[in-house]
């Protein structure tokens, strides 16, 4: 089945997975014991305030974009700009949007997101979010982590997921502090995974899984464990000379999350080097055989000093597994990556699954 990519003005969770100045602080009437959220960039009301409330278990019907919340969220009435919204046990909530068209463009959006969570506006071609499937459908969500280590523990993070349709696009928001954001990251991947597309698959929502998936991974010897993101499943730093620093992630995201071309490219983006027009261009990478599976390995560097002054770099590895892609990134300046280039492949290569 051939997957459909969108260029929209808001252009299709690039989850994430992408990291996000100041903004009008907008006010609302609404009835008092309803929660509400923010009007998205564009919002035209056309729905009525609902306040009644449904079995936490349930599966949650509107327009053409269906789901399924977890046992124990506890629904709130929906809102103005709020087709659904959930309190987490534990703490955090979740809310879905729905908006007409592309709902005031992909970039106004997020943008108003980083706003919230302090960060800097960005043009839409670095936003970075991560492309993610949607189950049982040609289409795909794009993922924003929104949670900068300069964020204050008691500050609230963002995972986001917008979906565009042909006629309307959705909005999933994770909202809580990073270390909630961090332990229910998975939770909340999880119920991504049980949303659907009407008319495009009659597929049962899949049964949710608890946490995150499982791997295990050798470090090398002097990389030191991290907390890192929420999108996580394993975090390490590595110091070089001279205060030289990288930071290695490994992040899983469901379905096949994009072509090889269209990550390298992003990673190439963020390097502020040129994308790569052929999915056969050696410069993406290679083929490597381990334990694991095969995997996709890329090496890039920027041209221009973009981190203190010194060149960047990224070392990758993408391994396609059942229903989930897991990403394995070394991040830091070019020196220093080049020289973990070899334990980086290592440390791939010790993958295991449980």
């Amino acid at each position: 089945m051939q997957r459909k990519y969108f260029t929209l003005p808001f252009a299709l969770l690039p989850f994430v997975f992408a990291s996000c100045g100041d903004e009008e602080i907008r006010t609302y009437k609404v009835a008092t014991d309803i929660p509400t959220e923010s009007a998205p960039v564009g919002t035209k009301v056309e729905s009525k305030v609902e306040s009644e409330k449904a079995p936490h278990d349930h599966a949650a019907h509107s327009g053409s974009a269906t789901w399924q919340a977890p046992e124990g969220w506890e629904k709130e009435g929906a809102g103005q700009f709020l087709t659904a919204g959930y309190k987490l046990p534990g703490g955090g909530r979740v809310t879905v949007s729905k908006l007409g068209g592309d709902g005031g463009g992909l970039a106004a959006n997020v943008n108003r997101w980083r706003g919230q969570v302090g960060m800097k506006p960005a043009p839409e071609n670095e936003l970075g979010g991560q492309a993610v499937a949607v189950p049982g459908s040609t289409r795909d969500m794009l993922l924003y982590n929104l949670s900068p280590e300069s964020l204050a523990a008691d500050a609230d993070g963002i995972l986001a997921a917008v979906l565009p349709l042909d006629s309307e696009t959705w909005y999933f928001k994770f909202t809580a502090p990073p270390a909630v954001l961090k332990e229910k990251g998975g939770v909340f991947m999880d119920f991504l995974r049980t949303i659907r597309v009407a008319g495009e698959n009659d597929q049962p929502a899949p049964p949710e899984a608890p946490g995150k998936p499982k791997i295990t991974v050798t470090a090398p010897e002097g990389w030191e464990k991290s907390e890192g993101s929420a999108m996580r499943v394993a975090s390490f730093a590595i110091t070089g000379e001279g205060g030289a620093t990288a930071d290695v992630s490994v992040i899983p995201l469901p379905g096949d999350s994009g072509t090889v071309q269209e990550n390298v490219n992003r990673w190439r983006n963020q390097l502020q080097i040129p994308p790569l027009d052929a999915a056969d261009d050696p410069a993406l990478g290679k083929k490597v055989d381990g334990p694991s599976g095969e995997y996709f390995l890329s090496h890039m560097v920027s041209t221009d000093p973009i981190m203190d002054g010194k060149m960047a770099a990224i070392g990758t590895a993408i391994l396609a597994k059942p229903g989930i892609t897991w990403f394995f990134k070394i991040t830091g300046e070019a020196a220093l990556v080049e020289a973990n280039r070899g334990k980086f492949e290592e440390f791939v290569r010790s993958t295991t699954f449980p």
